[in-house]
């Protein structure tokens, strides 16, 4: 991947390094890929108790290929959660934990603020956020597609040149892997966490995080922009 940092330059690992150690710690959504999950990067950093929830049911290959990595890592005892993580915050006496990690999942859901307001029901501390952004310009054969700072672009919606402009510029850094924006996807349905739903620029995450409830901390870019990390308090923070 293009611009991909190492772990002394991805966000995710600098804020997680700040505040993580001898906590309990969860990872939500980390099996995809398998390859980008932080359970091992916690446990490096001193974490004292490690979780991962993902909605992937259990005996998923995802859970298989986790626990091997996990193996080969030596990392010792991850408690697994098979679940979706909203309807885990929603229900009652949700699990706490001092640290979550969420990254690549708020741009899949189609109701990112819900998701927002789950995590931070799970949050004692510190959230650490990442998703994908929007550009504040997209170039096609039309023009300039100029993005507000304060907007969230909804991909259902977007269609001829507008779509051509943003589709373009995320078909050269993932492919079809754009489910709904660089591959076609024909039905919408609000229970398919497949495709991509949202694309906010930094302002609107930063806005919808704190419409949440949560403080930010800190926060920083990688993938050459494309994406956001953002450290987030779960309570206020001191001058």
């Amino acid at each position: 991947m293009a611009g991909a940092p190492t772990q002394e330059t991805d966000p995710r690992d600098v804020f997680l390094a700040k505040v993580v150690g001898g906590r309990s710690f969860a990872e939500v959504g980390g099996l995809w890929g398998t390859v980008n999950e932080r359970i091992s990067v916690a446990h490096r950093l001193g974490a004292g108790s490690l979780t991962m929830i993902d909605a992937a049911p259990a005996g998923d290959l995802g859970w298989t290929a986790f626990e091997e990595r996990m193996r080969k890592f030596g990392v010792p005892v991850v408690t697994c959660m098979s679940s979706d993580v909203i309807r885990l915050a929603e229900a009652p006496d949700p699990p706490l934990f001092d640290v979550v990690h969420c990254s690549g999942v708020l741009y899949h859901v189609p109701e990112p603020l819900r998701l927002l307001l789950a995590l931070k029901r799970l949050t004692r501390e510190h959230l650490v956020l990442t998703s994908v952004v929007a550009r504040s310009e997209y170039p096609h054969a039309a023009g300039l597609l100029r993005v507000p700072e304060a907007a969230c672009l909804f991909l259902p919606a977007l269609e001829g040149a507008e779509k051509e402009a943003v589709g373009g510029h995320w078909k050269g850094l993932v492919g079809d892997g754009a489910v709904g924006l660089t591959k076609e996807n024909r039905t919408w349905r609000v229970e398919d966490f497949g495709p991509w739903w949202w694309l906010p620029t930094p302002q609107a995450l930063r806005a919808l995080c704190q419409s949440a409830g949560f403080h930010l901390v800190e926060e920083g870019e990688f993938w050459e922009g494309n994406a956001w990390t953002l450290l987030l308090s779960a309570r206020p923070t001191v001058p």
